[in-house]
């Protein structure tokens, strides 16, 4: 058995396709059919059930993956440390992030490229659960997500950094389609005023999908208030629910740091919610760390 063999089995794992994991591990599919065969041979038992294709794992491969994780990162954490030890830090950071947080994560990522030019970053935007069981399978090294989701046991395998409680928001453009639901000018956004959820049940809205953990507090915050909403559109995409703003299709109800950007960036206008209760946003990495996540979390 040897790292390159791990390598392999572990991106056929990630893939479940033999001729895409090679193509990741820059071989032909035959030399990475034959090195996890070497594999199954050393370890004594099928890793992989085949037919004309992968179709999945065994029990004992199951076993075999969760080491591999281990083994891989704790590879890839020697690399980092040997080139910090040489003066310059290198490899890859791995960061996992829901859509909406209190914690507008380009500023700290700017200033991390600063200090540390040599390492790539690899970002990737899923569910608050999705985040967690990625942590938990080494897939990413740091996660930016929401803490409801996390169970007291996690809370001791991980280290956890609260970033507050975000306060939510109203984006709306001012060339908002006033017509629809009979919305009159007087209805739309005060900018001297927060607003309540009886503000809102009569502007059209546009919201993220309901498998993320903000639409959830947002679900839970109108089920309360026992009124009918007019939502008009559902996505998974933050851009895409920030351009429907823009177009004027309707509002979004984001958080107070994304709205604040959003503004910055796009001179969208936003306005205070009360009423809305969201989970505390928290950075959350595995209890062993790497240099780069030593260096990252050091940023916050």
């Amino acid at each position: 058995m040897n790292i390159k063999q791990l390598n392999y089995f572990y991106e056929l794992a990630q893939t479940k396709h033999f001729a895409k994991a090679a193509k990741a591990c820059h071989v032909t599919q035959p030399t990475l059919s034959a090195s996890i065969a070497n594999l199954e041979k050393t370890m004594g038992t099928e890793l992989v059930v085949r037919r004309s294709q992968f179709v999945a794992l065994t029990q004992a491969g199951q076993i075999v993956l969760a080491y591999a994780e281990k083994i891989l990162q704790e590879q890839a954490a020697l690399k980092q440390a040997l080139t910090a030890f040489n003066g310059t830090l290198s490899g890859q950071l791995r960061i996992g992030i829901v859509p909406q947080s209190n914690v507008d994560i380009m500023p700290i990522i700017q200033r991390f490229n600063q200090h540390y030019p040599q390492m790539k970053i690899k970002l990737n935007v899923t569910t608050n659960n999705e985040l967690i069981t990625q942590l938990e399978q080494h897939q990413i090294d740091i996660g930016l997500g929401f803490n409801d989701g996390l169970t007291q046991v996690q809370y001791r395998h991980f280290n956890v950094y609260p970033q507050g409680n975000p306060q939510m928001a109203v984006l709306f453009a001012e060339n908002l389609n006033t017509n629809i639901k009979k919305i009159t000018p007087a209805q739309l956004p005060n900018v001297n005023a927060q607003l309540n959820l009886v503000d809102l049940h009569l502007l059209p809205l546009v919201l993220l999908s309901q498998n993320m953990q903000f639409r959830q507090y947002i679900d839970n915050a109108l089920a309360k208030s026992e009124l009918d909403f007019n939502i008009l559109l559902e996505t998974d995409s933050l851009f895409h629910l920030v351009s429907a703003v823009k177009q004027g299709i309707g509002c979004a109800i984001v958080s107070t740091g994304i709205a604040h950007s959003v503004y910055q960036m796009f001179d969208i206008h936003y306005q205070l919610i009360k009423g809305i209760d969201s989970g505390e946003t928290v950075f959350i990495t595995r209890a062993q760390m790497t240099p780069a996540i030593d260096a990252f979390i050091a940023l916050l």
